[in-house]
């Protein structure tokens, strides 16, 4: 099984490299150390700072690292692990369940574009038959997406605002559609959760029971890896053993405390 993962190393003074092949086969064990091998040595990039943050004009407290990934990419697993290290986390999921709540706009904006079909017994949105629908009609998903998605920035920034007020060094955006949304626009930072196709599938129907080709249509609709890859200053896979992706975490986290540190002496930006 191959994961063919270019990284594009813009803004990395400290290797000579514009492009290399992050995850060349997955099937290859990252932790294994008997056979130094190349593809090896590009999984030890996983959870490296793969280029320098663009947006250094942000303001500094807290500082945002937005967390994106595709379907059954382990995006969660990461962001608890995250969470476990010191991070606050924003879910901008449950942000999008609060965008359309019974009574709200955005609930009756999602009826009228959507139908009454997506409401379900206790009169809340089905999120089931919802993604349903839209899954299945990329101008429906679009239709959801400009009615939802500036609701969920509203509500994140308030949420970072709160929380810089109170101190909080790092925030996690957690965000499958963090680049898609835009959302990646006051983030300092963009890591990003991969895995290969074929072992997204295995999950989600390991998961979610659902039909083999509903299960591709969901994965076909969002972003590449390589999409992704392209976004991002850290990047994770999940596909080995959980003290893997643990170190991996591990790694980032303790790259970003070192770059924290090194502002602290740096004149600082308001707070969001």
């Amino acid at each position: 099984m191959q994961c063919c993962i270019h990284v594009a190393f813009r803004g990395l003074c400290v290797l000579d490299i514009h492009e290399i092949s992050l995850v060349e086969d997955i099937n290859h064990a990252a932790h294994e150390e008997a056979k130094i091998s190349s593809s090896t040595q590009r999984i030890r990039l996983l959870g490296t700072l793969l280029k320098q943050p663009k947006n250094k004009d942000l303001p500094g407290t807290p500082y945002v690292i937005g967390l994106t990934g595709g379907i059954a990419s382990g995006k969660s697993s990461v962001c608890r692990r995250l969470e476990g290290l010191g991070a606050a986390v924003i879910d901008c999921d449950k942000l999008g369940h609060k965008a359309y709540l019974p009574g709200t706009q955005g609930f009756r904006r999602v009826l009228t574009e959507l139908g009454q079909d997506v409401v379900g017994h206790d009169g809340s949105i089905n999120r089931r038959a919802l993604g349903a629908k839209v899954f299945q009609d990329r101008s429906r998903l679009d239709r959801l997406n400009q009615i939802v998605w500036p609701e969920i920035a509203s509500m994140a920034r308030k949420e970072m605002r709160v929380l810089g007020d109170g101190g909080c060094l790092v925030c996690v955006l957690d965000a499958a559609v963090l680049i898609e949304a835009g959302w990646d626009g006051f983030c300092h930072e963009v890591w990003s959760c991969i895995i290969h196709e074929d072992e997204a599938l295995k999950r989600i129907l390991n998961r979610d029971r659902l039909p083999e080709e509903k299960a591709r249509q969901r994965i076909e609709s969002q972003l590449s890896n390589q999409e992704r890859v392209d976004h991002s200053n850290v990047v994770f896979c999940t596909f080995w053993e959980p003290e893997v992706t643990q170190k991996q975490v591990e790694k980032a986290w303790a790259g970003l405390m070192e770059r924290l540190q090194s502002r602290e002496a740096k004149p600082q930006q308001p707070k969001l």
